[in-house]
This record gives C-alpha cells, structure tokens and sequence, in this order.
C-alpha cells in the first residue's frame, strides 16, 4: 500500500518545461501526497508515501472540505499515547506541531534567537535545528525544568499575547471561529478516533 520516497522524488522532483496544465496538476498532486506521508502524517518509515491518500486527491474542490488539522491532531494523539508504551522509543506524526505547542505554552524551554513573530505560528519555529551532541545532558536540563515549573512559566491564552494578535488574521479571532475551540468532539484519521477533550483544558480557553 505504499510508494518508496525515493521513485516519487525522482518522478516528479522537476516540471518539465512547457507542460500542459494536466501535467501541473499531476505533479501538485504528487506534492501533496509526499507532504501528508512525510509532514502531517508520517510513520517510523520515514521513507514511504502512502497510496491510501490518492483518492483525496482525485478532486481538488473537495480537499477543502475535509479537516486535515483534525486528522493530524489525532494522529499526533495516537502517536504519543503508542510512544508511551516502554517497548517504544520513537516518536513520529506531526512533530513541528508538537514542538510549537510546547514553545507557545512554555517560554522557558524555547531556544534563544527565536523572538519574530510571524504566521502561520508554527512558522516560527521552522529554522530550528536542535544540536545533536550532549544528548544526555539535555534531558537531565530539560527534567529539571519541568520539575520547576511554576503557574507563571505556563502561557495558557497564547493568542491573547500582543506579538501575537499582530501577526495573526483578525478573521481567526472571531466568535465564529473561537467557537470551534471550544468543541468537544472527535478527531477522526481513517479508523483512528481520538477524542479532545476541552473541557480538561479550559483555563486555555479562558475559562476558570
């Protein structure tokens, strides 16, 4: 059921010249496919482009309708609740997502020289490459930060932060879409069902 990342990087890694626009749809297309195998929903493979995606992209207009953030939550979930397991050792899924959550609620462990705002959010983060040396010391300094943790290091209302509220649409903000941040309901990727559940994180949603 899959692709080597390999064919498909050498398939379509470059646009002919004067092609027709079949031939640019095919190849966005193709893009698409290695962007949800490898970025949203990447597995242990690392190296695999998943053909389960191919009827989603039979039909651009539809693409739009589905919510892709809400499958790539719950396959975040479901990777994180496997990495758990001490068998496992592992994590894969939407990590960019996962590192800017973590540096949005929790100041104290971003990295210095990352201080412009820019959106989409995550953006911000994208340069970051952490050393790969002093890997045990990095866990022991990271452990000891969370152990010390106090309210006051926690961001529980990011978007209200006026660094923020500069950069992001102001559409974004509206009462029509902050409702959607407070829906409990499922997430849904393919068989996978994970439920968020706001109602445990509310003081993030200014709640008491």
């Amino acid at each position: 059921m899959t692709v080597h990342f390999t064919w498909f990087h050498e398939r379509f890694r470059v646009l002919p010249e004067d092609v027709t626009e079949d031939t640019v749809r095919i190849y966005a297309r193709a893009y698409i496919m290695l962007l949800l195998s490898t970025k949203l929903f990447g597995d242990k493979s690392a190296n695999r482009v998943h053909i389960q995606w191919l009827p989603f992209m039979a039909n651009f207009d539809d693409m739009g309708s589905y919510s892709w953030g809400s499958a790539a939550l719950a396959w975040l979930y479901r990777c994180m609740c496997r990495v758990a397991n001490r068998n496992i050792t592992n994590l894969v899924g939407p990590l960019q997502l996962l590192q800017s959550w973590i540096f949005c609620w929790f100041p104290s462990l971003w990295p210095s020289g990352f201080n412009d705002f820019s959106f989409l959010l995550a953006s911000r983060w994208a340069a970051y490459l952490p050393p790969n040396d002093g890997e045990e010391q990095k866990v022991i300094r990271y452990r000891l930060a969370l152990d010390r943790l106090t309210a006051q290091d926690i961001v529980l209302e990011p978007y209200s932060s006026l660094d923020v509220l500069a950069v992001v649409h102001p559409e974004i903000l509206t009462a029509k879409h902050s409702r959607l941040w407070r829906v409990k309901t499922s997430l849904i990727y393919f068989s996978m069902i994970e439920w968020h559940q706001v109602d445990r994180v509310v003081a993030q949603l200014g709640g008491v």
